[in-house]
């Protein structure tokens, strides 16, 4: 997919772990490919130990972007077409204060990374009174993850009517260059973001003990956590690329008194089954209570 845009200037506001992660992707793909947009990149960060943080994750590419610490985020909101809001959540409503910062987002494109934040909390925010319909506001609503900045995000994106399909395009092609993306009703995207953040967490903890107990039982754990990962990204291939399901997986791979099958026997004995879907649904809840 083409950007609709034949020149795109994003802002970042707030530019954490996740908004660097996204630069990065951008600046890696946006480099290698012939048929993009013009591109200009600015990123706002409150303090100058940020600054230092962001320039040194963005090594060389730092030079084809605009970083700011402090001051008026106004200005750096002014002359983009899309803004992309990084903040902390609970920041909302101090942002949304800020003076000249509603007018400065009139017409661009929002992109809102807020966790647990609705397009219409947003839209609530920077209206200006019961009068003020928003209509100049366009407000989309993502979680990407931290694989953006090799190229390989996922992204879940709200189904919103806040903004039109020229928008939604364009917010799609910016993170289709880091990823992939995943279109969700915005009734269930505190579920989605849920259930990636368990599988995050899922692998995390599978990783870290499968890499100590082959180390336990003699193997280097340089050799363990390669091994580790690299069995589960062909794994998750087979199911995303391969048109396999777990059924068919655990099928496939399991030969008579076959170690995979006993490997899944033993799992089953340790109820892992039933903790994994337990874990979900906690992390669900614990996203709805946010």
């Amino acid at each position: 997919m083409e950007c609709p845009w034949s020149s795109l200037h994003i802002a970042v506001y707030g530019c954490g772990f996740i908004g660097t992660a996204i630069l990065q992707g951008l600046l890696k793909k946006t480099s290698e490919a012939s048929k993009n947009p013009v591109l200009k990149y600015t990123a706002w960060v409150q303090s100058e130990s940020s600054l230092k943080r962001l320039q040194h994750e963005l090594g060389e590419a730092r030079e084809r972007v605009n970083c700011v610490a402090g001051g008026d985020v106004v200005d750096i909101v002014k002359p983009a077409d899309a803004v992309i809001f990084g903040f902390p959540p609970g920041q909302l409503e101090s942002v949304s204060r800020v003076t000249g910062l509603r007018d400065a987002l009139q017409g661009k494109l929002i992109i809102s990374l807020l966790a647990g934040v609705s397009t219409d909390q947003l839209m609530a925010a920077f209206r200006q009174g019961p009068t003020d319909p928003g209509q100049d506001l366009h407000i989309l609503r993502v979680i990407p993850s931290i694989g953006a900045k090799i190229n390989d995000s996922v992204t879940m994106i709200a189904e919103t009517a806040c903004a039109g399909s020229e928008q939604q395009n364009v917010m799609a092609w910016i993170f289709e260059q880091v990823g992939q993306v995943q279109w969700f009703p915005e009734p269930l995207m505190n579920e989605a973001t849920a259930a990636g953040a368990a599988c995050n967490a899922l692998m995390m903890v599978a990783v870290d003990a499968i890499v100590d107990a082959s180390v336990a039982e003699g193997l280097s754990r340089s050799a363990a956590l390669k091994l580790a990962i690299s069995s589960l990204r062909s794994a998750s291939g087979l199911m995303l690329h391969g048109g396999m399901t777990p059924e068919s997986l655990k099928e496939a791979m399991s030969s008579p008194r076959g170690i995979t099958i006993n490997s899944v026997l033993e799992l089953e004995r340790g109820h892992a089954h039933s903790t994994i879907s337990n874990t979900v649904r906690h992390a669900i809840h614990y996203t709805r209570n946010m």
